[in-house]
């Protein structure tokens, strides 16, 4: 399942990304300045390199982590595939939703480091202490 979830997510942002290209092409209809066009065109590729990038973390822990460190860390990609699946739903209902969705994704890519860095924490803080004590049991 997560399998799925993780080749599914650079599609889902990818094709986000070009929505808003498409729905930002009524303002390149219009003789005006093309400044705005490009600026949108620069934050969503910013947006969906640092969201990836942020996504590979996870992703690396769930495969060298075992059990329920490895349940923790595809934790925030399922909260992704939603978040994404909400963001995509409602811009396929209405143009005019989630007009800034860019900044969803990067507060989540925010988000995520965070709670990864607070979960390899706490996983070095419990294997150091049972590293410990099985030294003091020897």
């Amino acid at each position: 399942m997560l399998s799925n979830v993780t080749r599914f997510l650079p599609h889902a942002v990818i094709g986000m990304f070009f929505c808003t290209v498409l729905s930002a092409q009524t303002e390149l209809a219009q003789p005006v300045n093309t400044q705005p066009f490009i600026w949108n065109l620069v934050i969503a590729l910013i947006v969906i390199i640092f969201t990836m990038a942020s996504a590979a973390l996870p992703m690396a822990a769930a495969r060298q982590w075992t059990n329920a460190w490895s349940t923790a860390a595809k934790v925030p990609l399922f909260a992704l595939a939603i978040w994404v699946l909400v963001i995509v739903i409602g811009k396929l209902q209405s143009t005019d939703s989630h007009n800034l969705w860019s900044f969803e994704l990067f507060a989540w890519a925010m988000m995520n480091m965070v709670y990864m860095v607070t979960v390899m924490t706490v996983k070095r803080i419990i294997e150091k202490n049972e590293s410990n004590s099985s030294t003091k049991n020897n």
